[in-house]
């Protein structure tokens, strides 16, 4: 498979830099749409996965979800995000255990994650 990227609430110049990014490193960007949300993440990638759920919800920030990448090519690709300042985004691989989950479902976990890695101790 080859490294893609899919991109949930970019738009803009944060989107703009991500293109950038992507070309430079031969990984390939998709943008999900709101419409787009109710798909199970591993449908993007020809996956067999769940059902389509129109009530997802909506994702109310920015996420990447990775596929198809080495890890040097991963630790490449993120660090040119970093570079170019495309903006923060909460960041997940593609696995067998999230395949199934819509974009809403999958942010609610990686905020729900962040949350508790970012609370005092």
């Amino acid at each position: 498979m080859r490294a893609t990227v899919l991109a949930y609430g970019y738009e803009g110049r944060e989107l703009d830099i991500l293109k950038t990014v992507c070309a430079r490193l031969d990984v390939r960007p998709r943008r999900v749409t709101g419409e787009e949300y109710g798909r199970p993440v591993g449908g993007f990638f020809g996956l067999a996965a769940g059902a389509r759920n129109e009530s997802a919800g909506d994702v109310p920030g920015r996420m990447l979800v990775l596929a198809g990448f080495t890890d040097r090519r991963m630790e490449a690709f993120l660090s040119a995000l970093r570079t170019a300042r495309a903006g923060e985004s909460l960041k997940a691989v593609l696995t067998e255990h999230n395949a199934d989950w819509t974009g809403p479902e999958l942010y609610a976990a990686l905020a729900e994650e962040h949350r508790q890695m970012s609370a005092p101790r």
